[in-house]
């Protein structure tokens, strides 16, 4: 498979809701965003413009590249929501925001803290982005689902890269 383009979000790319939010974090001048064991944590990219050379026809995939501060097993819940607005949508942005319904993706956190790995979460609720689009996500480690979320400790969070495979 080709990938046709890339959007790389490091950790400065996000932005904190007024509540219920990753903290930020540098470790071995790696900054991250450090999501809680506890609770439902949030944060929203800087919008961004989709790429011209977004076809649609593939597959748009979320990568999260991550390691646990201190888990060693269970899984680690990730959801993550598209935003999509064109110029010619009838959205008012001072007030409203307009976030398609979560993908979700879990998997076992690496048997080493601190070991990094990527959890792919497919797109397939995505607000019927185009190219062209103003393009934003909020990412959310699933806390509270004691099934698919079951690792301790903070889930870092040090890239978010956003690409379609086609």
């Amino acid at each position: 498979m080709a990938r046709n383009f890339e959007i790389n979000l490091d950790p400065d790319a996000f932005i904190p809701p007024s509540s219920a939010h990753a903290d930020r974090g540098v470790i071995q001048n790696r900054p991250y965003l450090a999501f809680d064991a506890g609770t439902v944590e949030a944060m929203y990219s800087k919008a961004v413009q989709m790429p011209w050379t977004y076809t649609g026809s593939g597959t748009l995939k979320a990568e999260i590249m991550y390691a646990a501060a201190s888990a060693t097993s269970g899984k680690f819940d990730f959801e993550i929501s598209v935003e999509a607005i064109t110029t010619e949508d009838a959205l008012d942005t001072d007030t409203t925001s307009s976030f398609d319904t979560a993908n979700a993706a879990n998997e076992t956190v690496p048997g080493t803290a601190g070991y990094m790995s990527i959890l792919t979460i497919t797109l397939t609720n995505k607000d019927s982005v185009a190219a062209g689009d103003m393009f934003r996500i909020k990412l959310e480690r699933d806390a509270d689902d004691a099934t698919n979320d079951t690792a301790t400790g903070d889930a870092r969070v040090y890239l978010v890269n956003i690409c379609e495979d086609v």
